[in-house]
C-alpha cells in the first residue's frame, strides 16, 4: 500500500560527483556536500559476463556454466519487477512528497550474486511479516531482469529476524547457505539448498542452544573464508549483553562441526553487523562494520597467529539500522564499499581507499532520501558493466532495489520495487 505524506521542503545541497580514476586518491571529496541521485533509468542487461558457485564433497567452484536452476519457473511464480518513479514533483508550495510503504516483509534481507545461470542469478532471502522465510532470485540471462518467487520456507520456526546468505563450494554447482536469527534473538540456525535437481530448502540446524532470554542484539553475518583446506564458514552476530560473537564450522571434518562462540570483547551493544573476509594479511583478515546506536564502527582480525581483534574505531555517525560492507574490485587494491541507512531518512556510500597507506574513508554520499526511513540493506558488486554496485533495501515491508554504475557519473538509480 502506498500513501503519501505532505513534508516541508528541504533545502537540497548542489550536486557533486564521486569521482574514480584508477589511481589512489589523495584529496577528500567534500563530504559537506554529499551526492543526492534522482531515481533514474531501469538496469540495462548488458554488461560483460560473470559467476560465483551443499551437501555431497566439496567441488571446485564453477563460474559462467548453465544450470537447471536456470530454467524460469512458470509465469505465476514470477515477482513482479516494477519500476516506480518516486521522484516526486514539487507543488506550487515548494512541498515535498515521500512514500509510505507496507507490506509482507520484515527483518534484514540478504542479497548474493550466484554462478547459477550463464550471467550469474541474483538470489534474494528475506524474513516475512508471517512465519517464514522467502526466497526470490532474478534471472540476469533475461534481458527484461525478472524476479521469481517467492519460496517459503522456515515456516516451521515461527518468526525470523534477519538472514545472511552465501554460495558455497558444497555441491555440483554451489549451494545457497544461510544463517538466520528467530524474531527477538533467541537463536541462530542454519539452513541450506541444494543445487538441483530438487532445489529444495534444508534445515534449521541450529547453531545455538535454546533460550527463553534474547541472546542476540542484530543480525548475523556468515562468509565462506579461504581458512581450512575446504574453507571455513566464519559467522558474527551482536551480543545482548554487549559485544559480539564468532563462531566458525570447520568444512574439512564429514560432521561439520560449529565452534563457538569466541566473544569479541566489549561492552558496547551492538544492533548490527556486516563482515567481509579482505585481501589485507597473509591469509585474508577478517574485517567488520558494526553499528551501536547511530555511530558505525570499524573492526579487523588478523589472519594469525594471535586471532586478534582490533578496534572500535568510528567511521560515520548519524547511522541507523543495517549496514553492508563489501571489498569492490576499484583500485589497485579494492575499496571497502559500506552502505548504510541513515538516522535523517534515505541511505549513505561510504568507502576506504586501500591504495592509500593511510587507508581513508570518504562519505557520505547520500541517496534515496524520498524513502524515508530505511531500515536495512544488502550491498554487492555485479558483473553489470566493469562492475556495478547493486543493493536491495528494505522500507517498512517493501524491498527496492537500487544499482550504482561505475563511471563517470556513479549515479545511484532507484528504486525499483521489487514486489511479490
Amino acid at each position: 500500500m502506498t500513501r503519501k505524506v505532505t513534508r516541508s521542503p528541504r533545502k537540497r545541497p548542489k550536486r557533486s560527483e564521486e569521482t574514480f580514476t584508477g589511481e589512489p586518491i589523495t584529496s577528500e571529496p567534500d563530504v559537506k556536500d554529499p551526492i543526492i541521485n534522482e531515481p533514474a533509468i531501469n538496469e540495462s542487461a548488458a554488461s560483460k559476463p560473470a559467476a560465483a558457485p551443499d551437501k555431497g564433497q566439496p567441488q571446485k567452484k564453477t563460474r559462467g556454466r548453465r544450470s537447471k536452476s536456470s530454467k524460469e519457473p512458470s509465469r505465476d511464480e514470477v515477482a513482479q519487477n516494477v519500476p516506480q518513479d518516486v521522484a516526486q514533483k514539487v507543488s506550487p508550495r515548494r512541498e515535498v512528497e515521500e512514500i509510505i510503504l507496507e507490506g509482507p516483509v520484515f527483518g534484514v534481507p540478504s542479497l548474493i550474486q550466484s554462478s547459477l545461470g550463464n550471467m550469474g542469478n541474483f538470489e534474494l532471502v528475506t524474513p516475512l511479516a508471517n512465519p517464514g522465510l522467502a526466497y526470490l532470485w532474478r534471472n540476469n540471462d533475461n534481458a527484461v531482469l525478472p524476479w521469481y518467487g517467492p519460496q517459503i520456507f522456515g515456516v516451521e520456526v515461527g518468526r525470523f529476524g534477519a538472514a545472511s546468505l552465501i554460495q558455497s563450494c558444497f555441491g555440483e554447482c554451489g549451494n545457497i547457505e544461510l544463517v538466520a536469527t528467530d524474531l527477538g534473538g533467541h537463536r541462530i540456525m542454519h539452513f541450506w539448498r541444494d543445487a538441483g535437481p530438487e532445489f529444495e530448502w534444508h534445515g534449521p540446524n541450529f547453531i545455538s542452544g535454546e533460550s527463553y532470554a534474547p541472546v542476540f542484539s542484530g543480525n548475523p553475518s556468515l562468509i565462506q573464508s579461504t581458512y581450512g583446506s575446504t574453507g571455513n564458514f566464519d559467522l558474527v552476530i551482536p551480543l545482548a549483553q554487549g559485544g559480539m560473537t564468532h563462531h566458525w564450522r570447520d568444512n574439512d571434518d564429514p560432521a561439520l562441526p560449529w565452534y563457538g562462540p569466541f566473544d569479541i570483547g566489549h561492552t558496547t551493544v551492538y544492533n548490527a553487523v556486516s563482515m567481509i573476509q579482505s585481501n589485507f594479511g597473509d591469509k585474508g583478515n577478517l574485517e567488520l562494520v558494526a553499528r551501536a546506536d547511530d555511530d558505525l564502527a570499524f573492526f579487523w582480525r588478523d589472519s594469525g597467529p594471535e586471532y586478534t581483534w582490533n578496534g572500535p574505531t568510528i567511521i560515520a555517525m548519524g547511522v541507523s539500522g543495517c549496514p553492508s560492507m563489501i571489498q569492490s574490485s576499484y583500485g589497485q587494491r579494492g575499496t571497502f564499499e559500506v552502505v548504510t541507512p541513515m538516522a535523517s531518512g534515505g541511505l549513505a556510500h561510504y568507502w576506504r581507499d586501500n591504495d592509500d597507506p593511510n587507508l581513508p574513508w570518504y562519505g557520505p554520499y547520500l541517496f534515496g532520501s524520498r524513502l524515508g526511513m530505511v531500515e536495512a540493506v544488502t550491498l554487492i558488486q555485479s558483473n553489470f558493466g566493469p562492475g556495478n554496485l547493486e543493493l536491495v533495501a528494505r522500507v517498512d515491508g517493501q524491498l527496492a532495489h537500487f544499482w550504482r554504475d561505475t563511471g563517470p557519473d556513479f549515479r545511484w538509480n532507484g528504486p525499483f520495487f521489487i514486489n511479490f
